[in-house]
């Protein structure tokens, strides 16, 4: 997987245009004027538009032997990624107070599934970067933290299309859909160990994020920690 390079500049633009598409309703189709838009809305989109590039740009530089390139343009991502980290946050602060005061319980599984989101990718980050000698699980990494981008996206768009409970389904499987097949692949036609794969965890730390957006919204110390934020 790590070295079909045309699998993953598709795979990586089909995450980078679903992201987007799923931000027409609530952002794009206020081009140009974006009234009532936040000015730091327009900033949270050019840093995420910037991951996405990157992500595409990545395997061609790779592809193209531009490898001097290819690593530069992996430094910057120690800043950019922070930095989506610190953007996440800030957007999550900016709509808390509004969201608790239109419904409590939509706004703790907000709040919950955003901080949850913002830790995978920070995981899957860090592995892929700790591994950047190690191509099977640097790609395998950025693999896992670029689905946790994807699923905002996704799941805005499936809802928009069909309904909320399906873009909650799409959001909860598209993880195992794309990891478990590579999974797969690797252990039955490439006989690589299967317990030794990236691939392996994504759907790991995809459970374990999702038992903990099961779990954290129902608890008193967790909801009073939101309303702290929302206060602050």
């Amino acid at each position: 997987m790590e070295k079909n390079y045309k699998t993953l500049i598709a795979l990586f633009i089909a995450i980078s245009v679903i992201s987007v598409a799923g931000f027409y309703k609530s952002y794009f189709q206020f081009f140009p004027y974006f009234e009532g838009t936040a000015f730091f809305t327009h900033i949270h989109f050019v840093i995420f538009l910037s991951w996405f590039a990157i992500l595409i740009w990545q395997p061609i530089l790779i592809k193209q032997h531009r490898f001097s390139l290819h690593r530069k343009v992996g430094r910057f991502s120690y800043f950019l990624a922070p930095v989506m980290v610190v953007s996440i946050l800030v957007m999550v602060k900016m709509n808390i107070a509004t969201n608790l005061s239109n419904s409590k319980e939509q706004a703790v599984i907000a709040f919950t599934g955003a901080i949850l989101d913002v830790i995978s990718f920070s995981v899957f980050y860090i592995i892929s970067m700790v591994n950047k000698n190690k191509i099977r699980w640097h790609v395998g990494a950025l693999i896992g933290a670029s689905l946790i981008i994807l699923n905002p996206g996704l799941g805005r768009l499936v809802s928009t299309h069909f309904n909320q409970e399906l873009g909650i389904l799409a959001m909860s499987l598209t993880p195992f859909l794309v990891s478990l097949p590579i999974l797969f692949y690797e252990k039955f036609k490439l006989k690589r160990p299967a317990l030794k794969s990236p691939y392996l965890l994504i759907p790991v730390i995809w459970i374990l994020e999702l038992v903990l957006f099961i779990i954290l919204p129902g608890m008193g110390f967790w909801q009073a920690f939101i309303e702290g934020i929302a206060a602050l």
